[in-house]
């Protein structure tokens, strides 16, 4: 009688296992449903009602009608978070026999697509070298595409995007340099000089009333066999020159099909402008292009300040290879078409302090700082590894596969995530 007695709580004991691995079983399947559900419903670019879209992701699971499902989701402008919960009462077997029917299992998840207002300069290299390997219709397709991928009519909203092109300076353009008061030598492009010392790359804007001009000139594209395919000149001409802060995704990719390229590799400089376009101490450059109608007014709050908690600041640095020394005209007054007669006024490796100055500045102030190295060996590779955010934030690539970089950066930027 007395091991007959012992033997229901001996059995419920030893088939309780079996009634917890099956609950844990279904806990586990419940919870990757109610994850994957939810991460989908809370897409900004879901149209469909966000329980439907959980329910569907929740119907393959056998026991799908008996689920009790609570859900809530909140949506605004740039953000939507959905949260649910589930739970399933599941008849146990075996521990039944000591009193426990039943066994709730519940799960709980939480996602959120939260697209923060977007400020973006997007630096490309239209430097000479960018004619070796077709790499110039291959960054062409890619950068064009991103802009497709970054400005969207769920996007464009709150999302702005400046393309600074570079060769061997950045052309602010010619209406701009005016209104900014420039000290003008030529008229065929319009590229500041960004100062004479490390220290003034990083730092807030210049002062840009009466500031000098780089003059008109080439070092490496005298060539009249290189002229066929791109511009002779160090400073980019008004075709290759800035777009300012825009969020008209046709416009963007216009201004991309029409990028030319010149001559030198002034990374640094095209990383200081970058930066300037993104600092709100730089009021006078925004101003200046709405002025001149190089930008639309309804941009004029930006940028805003760097610890907005509501704005992303982004950086995307594109480069095919190592920056190079800066030269400029012995005689500032020779003819451009003369064959050249210039000087080396910084070295290369001056530079590329320069850009790890504005790097490091960028990223101290919050600025995600994403770079390609596309087809880059050696000293590119260092630099553009260095100024990343982080490694991961940095990405080589070749041929046609630019493309593929730039949509992981878009995807970067826009990424979903489970908040619980």
């Amino acid at each position: 009688m007395v091991f007959g007695l012992a033997l229901v709580p001996l059995i419920a004991l030893g088939g309780a296992g079996v009634d917890i691995a099956r609950y844990e079983t279904i806990r586990v399947e419940l919870q990757d449903g109610l994850d994957r559900g939810v991460l989908a419903a809370a897409s900004l670019t879901q149209n469909r009602d966000p329980k439907s879209v959980l329910k569907d992701y929740l119907k393959n699971l056998s026991y799908a009608n008996d689920l009790t499902l609570d859900l809530d989701y909140q949506t605004a402008l740039n953000q939507r978070t959905v949260t649910a919960s589930a739970s399933y009462t599941v008849d146990t077997t075996f521990i039944k026999l000591v009193g426990v029917d039943r066994m709730t299992v519940s799960a709980v998840s939480t996602a959120q697509e939260a697209k923060k207002k977007i400020e973006m300069s997007l630096m490309l290299d239209m430097s000479g070298s960018m004619n070796d390997n077709n790499r110039i219709k291959n960054l062409k397709t890619a950068a064009e595409a991103f802009i497709d991928q970054m400005v969207t009519e769920q996007s464009k909203a709150y999302t702005t995007i400046s393309i600074v092109p570079y060769a061997g300076h950045v052309n602010v353009g010619a209406a701009v340099f005016d209104k900014l008061g420039g000290n003008r030598l030529q008229s065929n492009s319009s590229c500041f000089e960004l100062g004479e010392t490390a220290s003034a790359y990083g730092s807030d804007p210049m002062t840009f009333k009466g500031a000098a001009q780089v003059p008109q000139f080439t070092h490496w594209n005298s060539d009249p066999k290189k002229q066929k395919v791109m511009r002779p000149w160090w400073c980019p001409m008004e075709s290759t020159s800035i777009t300012y802060l825009s969020n008209d995704a046709d416009a963007l990719k216009a201004k991309i099909k029409a990028l030319e390229m010149h001559d030198g590799t002034g990374t640094q400089n095209a990383m200081q402008w970058g930066y300037t376009l993104l600092n709100p101490a730089s009021k006078n450059v925004i101003n200046a292009a709405i002025a001149t109608g190089k930008m639309d007014s309804k941009f004029a709050d930006r940028p805003v300040a760097f610890n907005d908690a509501d704005t992303m600041k982004v950086i995307v640095l594109m480069t095919d290879g190592a920056i190079t020394q800066q030269f400029r005209p012995k005689d500032y007054n020779r003819d451009p078409n003369l064959e050249p007669q210039n000087k080396e006024i910084s070295s290369a490796p001056t530079n590329a302090t320069r850009l790890s100055n504005v790097c490091t500045k960028a990223k101290a102030n919050g600025i995600i700082v994403f770079t390609i190295g596309f087809e880059v060996t050696g000293e590119a590779t260092k630099q553009m590894t260095n100024c990343a955010t982080s490694p991961a934030h940095y990405y080589p690539t070749s041929g046609a596969g630019i493309t593929d970089a730039f949509k992981s950066i878009s995807i970067s930027i826009k990424k979903l995530r489970l908040t619980q």
